[in-house]
């Protein structure tokens, strides 16, 4: 099983796609500066190293 840091698979553009399909089914950022979506995204992020491990049986 994949290493979750060392997982080249997961790469910014991975989130970056999220992003898009959130936005395209209606989901918004919230509003607010390039900090407060940094925030946001960072914790999307790691919500989404989580899915992944989840997805392939790497939960512990």
């Amino acid at each position: 099983m994949a290493n979750p840091v060392t997982d080249l698979r997961f790469e910014p553009r991975l989130t970056a796609e999220i992003q898009a399909v959130l936005e395209k089914h209606g989901y918004r950022l919230p509003p607010g500066g390039d900090h407060i979506h940094d925030l946001v995204m960072t914790r999307v992020t790691l919500a989404l190293k989580n899915l992944v491990e989840v997805f392939e049986g790497r939960t512990r």
